[in-house]
């Protein structure tokens, strides 16, 4: 018998990451597994997917006692993408032509923004 997939690649760990991001401590597997809408991942792939994270370093497992584990996030969404932005552009080919392509997709407020940055990594020096 074959299983329909209901996620995207990735989907159930993008879902996992946004769930613990909205949590204020540690939350065990039981207690996310609760807090997801339809469809509700078993309880082993979830664990899966919790597996997954810890091993990427992206979150962290707590354990209290062995059969008390919980799960908290490591970096806000902005640190990810960060991270992702600089993963993809190690592993451009044409490093200029990435970051020249990435720039002419920002709006005016993104430019201002990196603006700034700029300028505030220049007063401290």
């Amino acid at each position: 018998m074959t299983s329909m997939r209901t996620r995207e690649w990735g989907g159930l760990e993008r879902e996992v990451l946004r769930l613990l991001r909205e949590q204020a401590k540690p939350v065990s597997a039981r207690q996310l597994q609760d807090l997801f809408a339809e469809p509700v991942p078993a309880y082993t792939t979830l664990m899966t997917a919790l597996t997954r994270l810890e091993r990427k370093s992206v979150i962290a497992r707590v354990e209290e006692s062995p059969r008390k584990v919980r799960f908290s996030i490591r970096r806000s969404d902005g640190q990810d993408a960060g991270i992702s932005m600089m993963s993809a552009l190690d592993e451009a080919g044409d490093r200029q032509a990435a970051l020249l392509a990435f720039a002419g997709n920002l709006d005016d407020d993104d430019v201002a923004l990196l603006r700034a940055a700029f300028a505030g990594q220049r007063k401290k020096r």
